[in-house]
């Protein structure tokens, strides 16, 4: 993983090495974990099955007995989509990146959805805590005719113990690449609120999220995503057609982690309804 240059005043730190290997396949018209492998403090629960609409969706949850992200820890997660499976991966809550003396902390996530596959990775939002340092890398590959939602949620902080930007540098980067490894899109986000406003980069909200909505078959959603968002006019939200017309992005600004949920719960069900041509209630919690 490449890091700012900037963390490298900070020193090293040692930490706990996390890991999550995960394969699904579909088997008997549902799909399953057929290969995982985990490492403290790391885990993956079983696959579930709550949607009686879409009975062979996989529902599998990331979760950690260290309850959050310390100084110096090093989290790897890999999932592999097999063909034509249909899948739902979240987190079991807000991720929480510590306050750190030293380091910083980092993770890797590598995803593989192969041809045909439909998968959602829709984690819950990440809460620096005041003097945490932390880096984010995510390599995406979509196969033919691959649907994929990957959402990201940064909150300003601890906002209700009256933490607003007092982490010290939160860095994401991620690219998404075809079956061949052809680039489609990149993006990154470097907040460093010791020298950055960011209190005027988010809009004087707290929350900002992402969702990135890669498909070949956008066109006939967008303006459903686009009229969800004029409903409610406080939030400041907004979309565009990715590079290589891949797909959708959607950003969103707000103080309400709730309506930034809901706004991402409809754009998924749109986005079954349209793709998987099921009528689902998705929420970000399942």
């Amino acid at each position: 993983m490449s890091v700012p240059d900037s963390l490298s005043c900070y020193g090293s730190a040692t930490g706990e090495r996390g890991l999550v290997r995960m394969e699904l396949a579909r088997t008997a018209g549902k799909t399953v974990i057929s290969k995982l492998r985990t490492r403290a403090p790391l885990l993956v629960q079983k696959a579930l099955y709550p949607d009686s609409n879409l009975p062979g969706m996989a529902h599998a949850y990331l979760m950690s007995s260290a309850g959050g992200i310390l100084q110096g820890d090093r989290m790897e997660i890999d999932i592999i989509a097999g063909s034509g499976t249909s899948s739902r991966i979240t987190t079991q809550a807000a991720t929480k990146i510590y306050k750190m003396n030293k380091g910083y902390a980092a993770q890797n996530v590598t995803i593989s959805a192969h041809d045909g596959s439909y998968l959602e990775f829709i984690p819950y939002q990440i809460i620096p805590f005041k003097s945490s340092r932390f880096c984010q890398q995510v390599d995406i590959r979509v196969g033919q005719n691959t649907t994929m939602v990957y959402s990201e949620t940064i909150s300003a902080g601890r906002t209700a113990s009256g933490e607003n930007f007092d982490f010290d540098i939160f860095f994401l980067k991620m690219a998404v690449r075809n079956c061949k490894g052809n680039l489609l899109f990149a993006d990154a986000a470097k907040l460093e609120p010791g020298r950055d406003d960011l209190a005027g980069l988010f809009g004087r909200k707290t929350i900002w999220s992402m969702i990135y909505v890669i498909t070949p078959d956008f066109e006939g959603i967008h303006k459903l995503i686009n009229a969800a968002m004029e409903e409610d006019q406080s939030m400041l939200a907004g979309s565009s057609i990715l590079p290589h017309d891949c797909g959708l992005v959607i950003r969103m600004l707000d103080d309400s982690i709730d309506k930034i949920r809901h706004l991402t719960d409809t754009t998924v069900n749109i986005l079954r309804n349209h793709i998987l041509l099921v009528s689902t209630e998705a929420r970000t919690n399942s």
